[in-house]
């Protein structure tokens, strides 16, 4: 909320309070005025906007099987019934005299109301959530129950229902259960508070507001002195209180253009993740319908048709929400292309089920490296066209890109005429060295292909090595590359500088774990940068 937001919401809260104060410790300010036809329907409007707003979120709740909106319809259909006996009490409209018990209602169905609105406060666990969503239609007849009860004792006449109403129509006990019922929504409007910080919602700050106003209308109804200002207030508070959620939930209804989800804003955090999920499920499904009418060679802004009317049905979607989404179906589909084409797919599947994982820092695996480059490249270069260089790295590129992902590698860098690519990680293989080795083996095979037809392109080196590797994302805040450094890929470049055009060359720790499958010619040991010893290293010819 902006500051004139807060500001504006504040003053609607606190200006009531302040009037109250003001006609109370001002006796002569507190006028009097008796209407009872307009005490009558007042009161009556009050309790019709209580019951309809009970009826559409007890159809929320059961819709969403959330157990907050079923207590917060409680407190509407408590406020409701015993808002009617109220307005029925009304001197010389239906009774001719004023009931005792119908008087005294107002108290006892707001303080019942705030009971269970401070129990809808509370964030159940599943487990709890459960038991009370078998016990549904138990606590929807609790207002009845009340009701009915309440009704019998007051039309016996028998005490505490036998004399006249006293003047401000709330004494004794009923002071007491005003100030619990005021005490219980207090409890009930700080945890929607809380929430409202967390979640924003037009339905949530409404509800949050009409708790608040609820509070003022019952220190009123304990204060105030019969067809006095002070008393009219509370009637006032309680009209405004439920038609301010009426009026929210009709903007967004307007907004929505559905009412099926008016009020999720308010729902428990186990039924906002389900909703959410649901939502993620019918992304997923409105995105891979784009990618076949794409590979179908059909328009995806097409309109979805029964399509879409069978995913609004399934996940519970409006009209505004399924276009809503639809739009962000092609917008992710776009994006989704752009992010897959800047990196190996294993990395982006990995980084959107989780982005945590594009943090920078990274951890020690056991990889197989392979390191691909032009032999005499600088040359060709330096005589060719630099458009038909460009030309050249696109063609080999597009065909042995393809044969590292086919075996699960992860194309980590292009850096000019090199290529490399990382196995077993981000996600395991357990036979990364065999992979790695029919990778490269696949590569030399296909440009040799492309080599046939030109045989003034230069051909590549191929060098493979396991070992393990810091993998992760290296770089900055602003931008990084996930790659894997360490003394096993530089044995990897050292590997690919003393192969020949054409050959794959391995070091010995993907020699053994080949095993048997390999078919190797050994070289001579190579003296690397770093280490005491030569290392032994292979030219794979194939594999078994």
């Amino acid at each position: 909320m902006s500051k004139v937001g807060v500001l504006t919401w504040a003053a609607a809260i606190i200006l009531p309070a302040a009037g109250l104060w003001l006609l109370l410790s001002h006796p002569g300010l507190d006028a009097h005025y008796e209407h009872h036809p307009q005490h009558f329907w007042l009161v009556l409007a009050a309790a019709v906007l209580a019951v309809l707003l009970g009826v559409v979120l007890f159809r929320a709740a059961r819709t969403r099987r959330d157990v907050r909106l079923i207590l917060v319809s409680l407190m509407f259909q408590f406020a409701a019934g015993f808002l009617g006996l109220h307005a029925i009490a009304t001197p010389g409209v239906i009774l001719a005299m004023p009931n005792a018990g119908f008087v005294y209602a107002v108290p006892v169905g707001l303080t019942l109301g705030g009971f269970a609105a401070l129990a809808s406060a509370i964030e159940y666990g599943p487990a709890a959530a459960a038991r009370l969503n078998r016990m549904v239609w138990l606590l929807s007849a609790l207002p009845a129950v009340a009701l009915v009860v309440w009704a019998a004792f007051s039309l016996t006449g028998l005490p505490p229902f036998d004399g006249m109403p006293s003047p401000t129509e709330t004494s004794g006990p009923l002071v007491i259960l005003a100030y619990v019922g005021s005490l219980s929504y207090v409890g009930a409007a700080i945890a929607y508070a809380r929430q409202f910080l967390r979640r924003r919602g037009l339905l949530l700050l409404s509800v949050l507001t009409a708790f608040v106003l609820l509070i003022e209308a019952l220190l009123a109804v304990g204060y105030g002195r019969s067809w006095q200002a002070s008393w009219w207030e509370w009637h006032v508070l309680m009209v405004l209180a439920f038609a301010l959620i009426a009026l929210s939930s009709h903007t967004q209804f307007r907004r929505e253009g559905s009412s099926l989800g008016l009020f999720d804003s308010v729902t428990l955090n186990q039924t906002m993740a389900v909703l959410e999920r649901d939502y993620t499920r019918a992304l997923a499904e409105l995105v891979e319908v784009l990618r076949q009418r794409q590979a179908a060679g059909l328009p995806i802004d097409q309109p979805l048709g029964s399509v879409g009317v069978d995913l609004s049905k399934r996940f519970g979607l409006t009209e505004r929400q399924l276009a809503v989404l639809t739009q962000n179906a092609r917008l992710y589909r776009q994006l989704d292309g752009l992010f897959r084409s800047y990196m190996s797919p294993q990395v982006a599947t990995a980084l959107l089920e989780n982005p945590a994982q594009a943090d920078l820092g990274g951890r020690i695996a056991e990889v197989s490296v392979l390191m691909a480059d032009l032999s005499g490249f600088t040359p060709f270069a330096e005589r060719t066209d630099p458009a038909l260089v460009v030309q050249m790295l696109n063609t080999y590129y597009g065909a042995i890109v393809p044969v590292i992902l086919d075996e699960g590698g992860v194309v980590v860098q292009f850096v000019g005429d090199a290529v490399m690519a990382v196995f077993n990680a981000p996600v395991p293989q357990p036979d990364h060295a065999l992979r790695a080795g029919r990778a490269g083996l696949a590569l030399q095979h296909a440009v040799g292909r492309i080599a046939a037809d030109r045989p003034d392109w230069p051909r590549f080196r191929v060098g493979i090595n396991t070992g393990p590797a810091l993998v992760g994302n290296i770089g900055a805040a602003q931008m990084r590359n996930y790659t894997a450094i360490g003394d096993t890929t530089n044995l990897a470049a050292r590997l690919e500088g003393v192969a020949q055009p054409g050959d794959v060359v391995i070091g010995p720790l993907t020699r053994d774990q080949l095993g048997p499958y390999a078919i190797v010619q050994p070289l001579h040991a190579i003296s690397v940068k770093g280490r005491r010893e030569p290392v032994t290293c292979f030219v794979l010819r194939g594999l078994r």
